[in-house]
């Protein structure tokens, strides 16, 4: 592998473009800090250390298959259309992961789902355009917890089938939920690490996986017309009893709303 020098940040697909990508049936495995420090040997709130885990993300990014990889979009001129604050400061810190990446491949955006970070994408075009990804179509959507999506949220999906894992350390019960899954045509993925790798290989069984992290909260804020900050309560929430995982400002909102929704839990933690 050769690795870029530490001030070259790779140029990064913007958001607009990589979910059009997704749009023409493209796979992406996320990758944000969590996902760069797991590659490092260590845990994160969601997910305890792991090193099968921590092995397999730090492979996937320079042997990704035909998935799409998202890595954060700092590059300098981006940074730079972020609000002075304290996204654009812990950002500039985490280009420490540039020796991760590898020289000379091409990187998507994983801020497709983080308005917080890029407050560029909040615009109601965006939104729409991203609701396509289930309008009309038959989904899996795996997730844990209900920070993220979840079957409900999925308003004008054709058939969502719901697959609900642990809400912390989901990598143990990856064999399961593998199994769970099966082989549907379209898989949205809201599980944390587990999601980051679990998309590269459905994608390499020709299914396509789209991990959309917290893309759930963001959305729930844009329909009620709320800030697209994260608050301490959202950021809690994995670490709440299982039962006690839903948004309290979570009226549903207005549409029309899955017309078949089938669902299997695990709620081990």
């Amino acid at each position: 592998m050769n690795y870029r020098p530490a001030q070259a940040w790779p140029d990064v697909l913007d958001e607009d473009a990589t979910l059009e990508q997704l749009h023409q049936g493209r796979s992406i495995a996320r990758y944000g800090d969590g996902e760069f420090k797991m590659c490092e040997g260590n845990g994160i709130k969601s997910q305890n250390e792991d090193a099968s885990l921590s092995a397999e993300l730090a492979r996937i990014l320079y042997d990704p298959g035909d998935c799409l990889v998202g890595i954060p979009n700092i590059t300098p001129a981006t940074i730079d259309r972020m609000e002075i604050g304290q996204k654009k400061e812990f950002w500039e810190k985490q280009r420490r992961f540039l020796y991760l990446l590898e020289d000379g491949r091409s990187y998507v955006s994983s801020f497709i789902t983080r308005p917080d970070s890029a407050p560029w994408i909040n615009r109601a075009k965006y939104w729409a355009r991203l609701e396509q990804l289930w309008i009309d179509q038959e989904v899996t959507l795996v997730r844990g917890s209900g920070k993220s999506l979840t079957g409900e949220d999925l308003i004008g999906a054709g058939m969502v089938t719901e697959i609900i894992g642990p809400r912390q350390h989901a990598w143990s019960a990856r064999d399961e939920l593998l199994e769970r899954i099966g082989r549907p045509k379209r898989v949205l993925l809201c599980l944390g690490p587990s999601a980051t790798a679990l998309a590269v290989r459905l994608c390499r069984v020709g299914v396509q996986a789209i991990d959309l992290g917290h893309v759930g909260m963001f959305l729930r804020k844009h329909r009620r017309g709320d800030p697209m900050w994260v608050t301490e309560g959202e950021k809690d929430i994995d670490r709440r009893p299982a039962g006690d995982d839903r948004d309290p400002k979570r009226p549903h909102a207005p549409g029309k709303a899955p017309r078949g929704l089938s669902s299997t839990a695990d709620q081990r933690r």
